[in-house]
């Protein structure tokens, strides 16, 4: 009896996950808001003038 089960239960198992994945990825999320700061050399850097590329944000602190 286990012998039948086993597959079936791996097979629901995995179904279960590619839905809870999709699902999760499927999720819209809100726009980051607009933020603005100075560069290293001075000028002014603006997320809207990097909307659609990949974007990483340092935030460091020496305390």
């Amino acid at each position: 009896m286990l012998r039948r089960l086993t597959p079936l239960l791996l097979t629901l198992t995995a179904l279960a996950v590619l839905v809870a994945v999709a699902t999760a990825a499927a999720a819209v999320r809100p726009p980051a808001p607009a933020t603005a700061g100075p560069t290293v050399t001075g000028g002014k850097a603006s997320l809207a003038a990097l909307r659609g590329k990949p974007v990483f944000i340092n935030v460091w602190s020496s305390w």
